[in-house]
């Protein structure tokens, strides 16, 4: 069968990229290797609990926001019941539990009690928080692109941004590390610490959670994706599972076709690849990326990987005092040394994050089946290539971290009847990506917005979709690679 566009890999971006698509009147296939599609945003279950592989949370989904804006121009925003959190997310910081704000201006009134001497600099970095969403706007997502748009103060600003560090940026408004480390409590859900992280990858979903709020989704991430699905169906694209993808096709210059395992072949005018660039360029003849890409690709630092503790109880949450819906475990330590400890694999000191599925979706679990998840951040090379040992490692890690859990919510082990461990090789085995990563590569600066690897590629009609290209990982970051590149192929497409 041909088909105007083939997607290889079902993840976020892929499936972003085919519904629009799809709904443009674009013949478009999907390709995944996996039974299920979704890639992280799948759930799964065991016995009679329903578990959540990745979603904590999406911004952006209220009316007018980015996330809104993508899913609605893909047909699923009406297909899927968003629930907003009642807090962006909840932070145990020295002996106290705060609530984080969804509310742009109630998160500065807290902060500001918090910390009243700070107040003046507070109100500052928020007024410039708002400026540099208003360059964001402008830079990017505006068609105006005259020179006195670009060079409008707020996007000096926003571009200036662009060039530091989270911990740069907000240290030229406060010089307080208490406040900072309170502030960025999660910089684990972008995979480095304030002192590494791009502030790009910090403050635009900064933005999308307390201007457009935070939401999860009913039934939560499969029925993300199962949305994303139906549209492409209703829309004549089909979806092929179990079918992993061997060889991508050329003709000449141009890529036209895919090659499954079982030799089947299917011809397309365009090809978006939903995998890793690495196992892409496996994919391709020799020597058929230009230099400066294969460069980029080998060259680009891989982002970090993650263990998730999914455990499933006998009781609701909150009868074991787990009421709020996500919390940051902090260490005592700063947020780099933190980080530090995670590498080491230092799953009793290092901060850690508990998401509370029951608290959030009170439909996805019977409300006696409690389903909680302890997520920290790993490191892929500790975890043994052996079966038997990595059996082993496995036993034991769960052992440590529910012991640490132990220490805030006494009794717990006695409520526990399913405990399953997703390592960073569990991350590798499903996805396929290197090193278990879940962010692609690195959201460091030098890695971040204009130098990350382009979702156009030098070879003809052949795009790349993913965490691993610009603007970059999360839910947000998928979605909107693969829609602004579904809009640049169409015009193609119909322009020829």
């Amino acid at each position: 069968m041909d088909f105007d566009v083939i997607v290889i890999g079902s993840g976020l971006g892929g499936l972003t990229a085919a519904s629009r698509l799809a709904i443009l009147g674009y013949n478009v296939g999907v390709f995944e290797q996996h039974f299920i599609p979704g890639g992280y945003a799948t759930n799964f279950k065991r016995k009679n609990y329903n578990f959540d592989v990745s979603l904590h949370g999406i911004g952006g989904l209220e009316k007018g926001g980015s996330v809104y804006n993508i899913l609605s121009a893909c047909g699923v925003m009406q297909k899927i019941k968003p629930l907003k959190n009642k807090e962006a997310y909840s932070v145990k910081f020295n002996k106290d539990i705060y609530d984080i704000p969804n509310n742009k201006d109630e998160y500065k009134e807290f902060l500001i009690s918090k910390f009243p001497l700070e107040k003046i600099k507070i109100e500052k970095l928020f007024n410039a928080i708002g400026r540099f969403s208003n360059g964001f706007n402008r830079f990017i997502l505006e068609q105006d692109k005259s020179i006195f748009n670009v060079m409008h103060k707020d996007v000096l600003l926003f571009i200036k941004w662009s060039g530091k560090t989270t911990y740069e940026v907000i240290k030229e408004y406060i010089d307080n590390d208490d406040f900072i480390k309170l502030f960025t409590a999660n910089w684990s859900y972008y995979g480095l610490p304030p002192k590494e992280l791009s502030a790009l990858y910090f403050f635009i979903p900064w933005i999308s959670y307390h201007v457009h709020g935070k939401y999860y989704i009913q039934g939560g991430a499969q029925a993300l994706t199962n949305a994303f699905v139906e549209v492409i169906k209703n829309n004549n694209g089909l979806v092929y599972l179990k079918s992993m993808v061997q060889k991508i096709l050329t003709d000449g210059e141009k890529v036209n076709g895919i090659r499954l395992n079982n030799g089947d072949e299917f011809k397309a005018k365009w090809i978006i690849s939903n995998v890793n660039p690495i196992n892409t360029y496996k994919m391709l003849p020799k020597d058929f990326l230009s230099n400066s890409e294969m460069d980029k690709i080998n060259n680009s630092k891989i982002g970090c990987t993650l263990s998730q503790l999914y455990l499933g109880l006998d009781c609701n949450p909150k009868d074991i005092g787990i009421e709020k819906e996500e919390i940051f475990f902090l260490g005592k330590v700063s947020p780099q040394e933190d980080y530090e400890l995670a590498l080491k694999n230092n799953y009793e000191e290092a901060g850690f994050l508990l998401t509370n599925y029951n608290a959030m979706d009170s439909t996805l679990n019977d409300d006696k089946n409690g389903v909680i998840t302890m997520t920290y951040i790993d490191n892929y090379d500790y975890w043994s290539k052996n079966k038997e040992d990595y059996l082993k490692q496995k036993e034991n890690v769960t052992a440590r971290m529910i012991k640490r859990l132990g220490k805030y919510y006494k009794g717990i082990s006695k409520h526990i009847v399913i405990a399953e461990l997703g390592t960073p090789r569990t991350m590798e085995k499903y996805t396929k990506n290197p090193l278990g990563a879940v962010y692609g590569y690195a959201q460091y600066v030098d890695q971040a917005g204009k130098h990350r690897l382009k979702k156009e590629t030098s070879v003809k009609n052949l795009s790349l979709v993913s965490a691993w290209t610009n603007p970059g990982g999360g839910y947000e970051g998928v979605m909107s690679g693969g829609i602004v590149e579904a809009q640049r192929i169409s015009k193609h497409l119909e322009k020829n």
